[in-house]
């Protein structure tokens, strides 16, 4: 669900895009919500209000209020701080695209150990990394949770300066 503030910045943002100023804003929001000041709405006021008006402008016929979420995906399953399942897929993708002269089975493990996993305090995480060869993506997807999301972070990054020097060639043909 998006915050009070994305509901607020798209509630004004509609309002101007119908053509309705500040001076009549206060009766429409009195008209959908029975109240005029924006103080006292919740995001149940936010969302009947902005359905009403996206229906009214002829962008949606449904009843709910179609707003993005500016929330970022929240924390992973484990709690705060451990990599998301979105930055595992992402790490997984990135290895993908690169050109491992060691093989794909071998190479991304090997550069995290030896990149963001360097040091004896993450002697459990790369055996935990380390440990993990599978064929199955949704496996591979799994190692790499054992990151923290700092970790996972960097090595994001650091695959990232990888993937422009060593991209994977795609081979047309034979």
């Amino acid at each position: 669900m998006p915050s009070v503030a994305k509901l607020r910045r798209t509630w004004f943002a509609l309002c101007r895009e119908v053509g309705i100023d500040d001076e009549d804003r206060h009766d429409v929001q009195k008209a959908h919500t029975g109240k005029a000041s924006l103080r006292d709405w919740g995001p149940d006021d936010y969302n009947a209000a902005i359905a009403a008006l996206q229906r009214a402008a002829g962008q949606h016929r449904d009843r709910r209020a179609h707003v993005r979420d500016d929330r970022p995906p929240g924390p992973s399953e484990r709690g705060p701080g451990w990599a998301t399942p979105k930055q595992a897929a992402y790490i997984e993708d990135l290895a993908n695209r690169i050109e491992w002269r060691v093989g794909r089975r071998d190479g991304p493990y090997g550069y995290a150990c030896h990149t963001v996993l360097a040091g004896p305090e993450n002697e459990l995480r790369r055996r935990q990394i380390e440990g993990v060869k599978a064929p199955n993506t949704a496996e591979r997807i799994h190692a790499w949770l054992a990151l923290t999301r700092d970790q996972a972070s960097d090595l994001i990054k650091a695959l990232r300066k990888l993937e422009r020097v060593n991209p994977l060639e795609v081979r047309y043909g034979r």
